[in-house]
Formats: structure tokens, C-alpha cells, sequence
């Protein structure tokens, strides 16, 4: 069974186009990471999602009902993280977490909220004027989890979050997905997809340009390469990428390639030049986004 269905949904601000024809399929009881740059449509599809706004067309099914109003029962079984967060400043981060507990019928002790708590490292007990973006984010971590949702919807949900605390969260993560809740992973961060997600959906300029098992996309990942030869000028021509699938741009002294083929074979290939400098990578999420979008185009 499905948790999120989506069919050709598109969304316009006035002449201005949002998303367009967003179709996805995510399974209960998957991690599902949702990837772009910013601007790329990431939150207008969640929002979408989460019935704060409404699609100009298409169709959404959250845990197996069609979307159409306000559904208050469905949101009881979603929890959701924003990506800015709006919090009462003066109230402590204890009292919000009560007052958001007795909507669900709940007291903080029939919740996992400390464990958590002790979990992401956050003291509950300051006003939240107190806290730095980082404890906030995890505030609305907290408040996601409260009522031990069916769905978790995450929107760029470790920005401001130390390396650490990043580790014991994606810990969190995958935990709650043993017990069963699937969870929706919207970032920007390539990295972290790879880290926890199941399969990837890419969007880019409010279209998707690509699905995939994680595994699959990074192991077809192609490889950033910047040379710097000791000889000036451009000395590697496109048509020579063609045996690596790659491409190569000139630009101030450094050769930028892009290669899928056998990298031992591009190397040696590339030496008859001889070299000054070289370095070696996954590509950066621009440039990842580049190789498949020209590919779509391609094809």
C-alpha cells in the first residue's frame, strides 16, 4: 500500500507556475527522500501535502484517502516538520510541547518526547526566545513525533543542527522506520539522502527529473574531476569524453570533467598531459542534477 500518491500535480501562484505534473509513489514503511536545490518546489509540493495550500490540478492520496478540504482526522496521523519554524516566544519549549499533547489527547508521559529529547540533546525547559536555530529546529523535531505519527513529513529538517546531533537523528530515523512509520525527507543535502533514504525523488524547477533506489542513482553516479595541467590552454576536447559518457568544460586554467566510464582508463588518458594539480570527488548537487537533466533531455 501507498503512503503518498500524487497525480500530475501542479500548482500556479497567479501566472507563475510552482510545480508541474508532480507523480509520485511512496510505499508505506519507506524512507523517501525528496531532493532540489532551493527553490525547486520542495516545500510547494509538501505544503500541498500537508492541506495548507491546494493543487491548480492533479490529485493527492495521503495514507489512502483523496484529498480534497480539510481532512482534520488525516493530519492527526501525519506529523510534520516545516522548514521555518513560527513558535511562541515567551512560552518554554515544555509548555508548547504540553499544550501540542492535549490536542492529540495526550500527556507528555504517554509520549516518547524526553527519550527524544535526551536523544537530540535539548534542555525543554527555556523559553524559546532562549533558543538558537539549531534548539528550535529541534523543538519542531519534537513536536513532529509527538503523537507518534504514521507518516513523518521532513522539510529540510537539520539545518541549523550541529554534525553530531545530525548523527543521532538520522539514528532516530531509521529507528521510527523499523517500527513501521514511513517518512517523507525533503533536503537539499545530496549526503544525506544517501545516508538514510530508501529511494530518491529529484525535482528541479518544479518538475521531476528523476526517481530511483538510492543505491542505483549513486552507484551510476558519475565523478567530479578538476585538473590543472602544466601546458596552458584548453587541451581536452568534448568528443574525447564520449568513451567516459562525461563531459569536460574549460574555464581559467582548469579542466572540469565529468565521468561515468572507467576512471583508471580517463586518467591515464588525461596524463599524457602532464599534470600540476588534481582532484577528485562526487559531484556537487548542481552538477548531479546537470548530468540528469541533460540526459532527460537527450533522451
Amino acid at each position: 500500500m501507498n503512503a503518498i500518491v500524487t497525480t500530475d500535480l501542479t500548482k500556479f501562484y497567479g501566472k507563475h507556475r510552482g510545480v508541474s505534473h508532480i507523480n509520485l509513489q511512496i510505499k508505506q514503511g519507506e524512507i523517501f527522500g525528496f531532493i532540489g536545490p532551493n527553490g525547486a518546489g520542495k516545500s510547494t509540493t509538501i505544503r500541498m501535502l500537508m492541506q495548507l495550500m491546494y493543487p491548480s490540478s492533479g490529485r493527492i492520496e495521503v495514507l489512502g484517502q483523496h484529498i480534497t478540504g480539510q481532512q482534520h482526522e488525516l493530519r492527526k496521523k501525519i506529523g510534520y516538520l516545516p522548514s521555518e519554524i513560527q513558535l511562541y516566544k515567551d512560552m518554554s519549549a515544555k509548555k508548547i510541547l504540553e499544550f501540542s499533547a492535549r490536542s492529540f489527547g495526550l500527556s507528555l508521559k504517554e509520549t516518547k518526547v524526553f527519550e527524544y529529547a535526551e536523544t537530540l540533546q535539548f534542555d525543554m525547559n527555556k523559553k524559546v526566545k532562549a533558543y538558537s536555530m539549531g534548539n528550535r529546529k529541534k523543538l519542531g523535531i519534537l513536536l513532529s513525533l509527538l503523537h507518534h505519527p504514521q507518516l513523518l513529513i521532513l522539510d529540510e529538517p537539520t539545518s541549523g543542527l550541529d554534525p553530531l546531533v545530525q548523527h543521532s537523528f538520522f539514528d532516530l530515523l531509521q529507528q521510527l522506520n523499523k517500527e513501521g512509520m514511513t517518512i517523507f525527507f525533503s533536503t537539499h543535502v545530496l549526503s544525506e539522502v544517501e545516508k538514510v533514504c530508501d529511494r530518491v525523488a529529484m525535482i528541479r524547477n518544479g518538475e521531476i527529473i528523476r526517481t530511483a533506489q538510492v543505491n542505483d542513482m549513486m552507484e551510476n553516479q558519475v565523478q567530479a574531476v578538476e585538473v590543472y595541467f602544466k601546458e596552458s590552454g584548453d587541451l581536452i576536447q568534448k568528443y574525447e569524453m564520449q568513451e567516459w559518457n562525461g563531459n569536460v568544460e574549460y574555464d581559467n586554467g582548469m579542466h572540469h570533467f565529468m565521468v561515468k566510464g572507467d576512471m583508471h582508463v580517463f586518467l591515464r588518458h588525461v596524463s599524457n598531459h602532464p599534470i600540476k594539480d588534481i582532484s577528485i570527488h562526487k559531484p556537487t548537487l548542481e552538477q548531479l542534477f546537470m548530468q540528469y537533466y541533460e540526459e532527460g533531455v537527450k533522451a
